[in-house]
């Protein structure tokens, strides 16, 4: 992306299904994240371009605030490539098509969109609106369209049309070019459909729920639909898959909750008050009272959101966590890595995470020398901001866990404080021994 607030230019950032962001305050790492979720927020409405309000899913504001240096005449260049999980064909004329299409048959399985943005006189203008599409059979297909006439040409000057299976509303019968316009705007929605996204301060924990048999799409940007989403969990039933088997979604969250030492036991149990009524009990050691979410540390009822998402979150999601070990020990944040490492493996699962958490950083590289996670399956990033503009590191990380290019004071000067704790105890020993 370029002239997107602190970033005058990103450059390609690469991610992998586990994909972590580190950096000081306020050098861009939640700015990057901000811009997939402009794109999220933005499908389905008929605003192009909303840069959301108070409780939206991101609120950037104004063209003004979102332009870097506010530099009104600049232009708002975003880029997002995809690789499609389920590819689509678009079908062309096998008569009149080059030798590249075999069957007059194109299998799209990756594409990129790319838009140019200005502002002129108040208004914001969408410059440009591009997909370049490529396929193993066609290196490239690119069409270039007037928003008003719709007119569109390839490069390759091959008459296409898609396959009826992917028609749409976007254009009528024999309308090729709006077919397949549409064709490439579902498949992008459908990306982002399942993009799911937790701030970094999650709801407080409530003593009771009120359930009223509904099923959330999804927890909430601040958790607080964690609870419903997990009663319509057990409810439905709704089972996840570890180790080849198919496990109640409850169980694991069970599991976790028992491995990290947050708790003994965990239950969600209706209450006097009403069927509707429920409450969380945790019992925090085998002899201990059952207690409510409440009475618990604050760090549990941050952390409770993350794993409900983890396993509600529909296989094949994006998780986009900002701050996941907040409020939480050591400890825990180191197995903050191992939690994702299991969902990116069996759910298939891609996590995006923000994080200034050198435990969970050096979990992750401990499991890449275990083989727990191949090293081409994360993608480290270090931001800095000098001047108020950001750049980005790409973190080399072999198979081993080395990480190659560690940048300096990555998490503060550990060096340093061990050097000036010596020196300080040197010198107070001196003294002691003077007096």
């Amino acid at each position: 992306m370029k002239n997107f607030k602190s970033w005058k230019d990103s450059g390609e950032v690469e991610l992998a299904p586990l994909t972590g962001f580190f950096g000081t305050n306020s050098s861009g790492k939640s700015s990057l994240l901000q811009m997939l979720l402009l794109l999220r927020q933005n499908f389905k409405r008929r605003d192009f371009l909303y840069f959301g309000r108070e409780y939206s899913l991101v609120n950037l504001g104004s063209f003004r605030e979102v332009i870097h240096q506010h530099k009104e005449k600049a232009l708002l260049e975003l880029e997002f490539g995809c690789k499609l999980l389920e590819p689509f064909e678009i079908r062309g004329d096998k008569e009149e098509n080059s030798s590249q299409i075999e069957d007059g048959v194109v299998s799209i399985d990756n594409f990129t969109f790319n838009t140019f943005i200005r502002a002129k006189e108040e208004k914001v203008i969408i410059e440009q609106l591009c997909y370049r599409i490529k396929s193993q059979v066609i290196q490239e297909v690119k069409w270039e369209w007037q928003t008003q006439s719709l007119s569109c040409r390839n490069s390759l000057g091959i008459p296409i049309e898609t396959s009826r299976s992917i028609r749409n509303c976007y254009g009528g019968p024999g309308q090729d070019a709006n077919d397949v316009l549409g064709s490439l705007a579902t498949a992008f929605e459908n990306l982002f459909v399942k993009v799911y996204y937790l701030g970094p301060i999650r709801a407080d924990p409530r003593r009771h729920y009120t359930w009223e048999g509904n099923h959330p799409a999804h927890i909430g940007q601040w958790g607080d639909e964690a609870i419903d989403a997990l009663l319509s969990a057990c409810v439905r039933k709704l089972k996840t898959l570890h180790e080849e088997e198919e496990v109640p979604i409850e169980e694991r969250i069970s599991y976790w909750l028992k491995k990290m030492d947050l708790a003994h036991s965990f239950s969600l149990d209706s209450t006097r008050r009403g069927v509707m009524d429920y409450e969380i009990r945790i019992q925090k050691s085998p002899g201990s009272a059952a207690v409510t979410l409440v009475d618990m540390g604050y760090g549990l009822g941050q952390f409770l959101p993350i794993l409900v998402l983890c396993y509600y979150a529909p296989e094949g999601s994006t998780l986009i966590l900002e701050q996941p070990g907040l409020h939480l020990h050591p400890k825990v944040q180191s197995q903050i890595a191992d939690l994702l490492i299991e969902v990116v493996n069996e759910r298939k699962l891609q996590i995006l995470v923000e994080s200034h958490s050198e435990h969970l950083l050096n979990r992750l590289q401990r499991r890449v020398a275990e083989e727990k996670i191949r090293a081409d399956q994360t993608a480290l990033y270090f931001c800095r901001n000098d001047d108020g503009i950001s750049t980005i590191e790409h973190l080399v990380m072999d198979e081993f866990g080395n990480i190659a290019n560690w940048p300096e004071n990555f998490f503060g000067d550990e060096m340093g404080d061990l050097f000036a704790m010596t020196e300080a105890q040197m010198e107070r020993q001196k003294r002691m021994e003077d007096k």
